[in-house]
């Protein structure tokens, strides 16, 4: 799409006009740079006027990667790029547990007395159906919980995940 202007302003030379232009532009992460430098450079050609001061900047590209859930455990609220996700009490609780223990499989004993105060060698259901809402409650940030078959779950994906305490 070609640049369209308006007409010019005409400010006599005691007068100062400042102007803020924000453009978003939503790319993947690999050609944010190209965009935003082609962006800058259009601004700066629009605006290449005498005695007309140019400032630009341009946000750094946050990595989805990077924080994309945070679990703030003194107010029991977890987000998930920047949006709540609303748990119940043992979601929540299940959830921090294991982002406490990156990379460490977690035995479905262990959790259920840990979390749930059942006794060893009691069967139950319960452990996945907590696990099962806990993925479909964050959405794609539901990989970081692997089921390790016949052992328990495990968190993976460390460097995705802030605990703020």
């Amino acid at each position: 799409m070609p640049y369209q202007f308006s007409a010019p302003l005409s400010l006599s030379t005691s007068q100062a006009a400042e102007v803020t232009v924000v453009v978003r532009v939503s790319t993947n992460n690999d050609q944010a740079p190209t965009v935003a430098a082609r962006v800058v450079d259009a601004v700066r050609t629009a605006v290449d006027l005498p005695g007309t001061t140019l400032t630009v900047s341009v946000p750094q590209a946050r990595t989805p990667e990077s924080g994309e859930l945070r679990i703030l455990p003194l107010a029991r609220r977890v987000f998930h790029r920047d949006g709540a996700v609303d748990l119940t009490r043992m979601e929540f609780d299940l959830l921090l547990h294991l982002a406490r223990r990156p990379g460490q499989v977690l035995l479905r004993t262990a959790l259920l007395s840990e979390l749930w105060g059942l006794p060893d060698g009691v069967e139950t259901r319960t452990l996945d159906v907590h696990v099962r809402r806990l993925r479909r409650k964050l959405g794609p940030a539901a990989e970081l919980i692997t089921t390790v078959r016949g052992v328990g779950y495990r968190m993976d994906g460390a460097e995705r995940v802030t605990i703020e305490d």
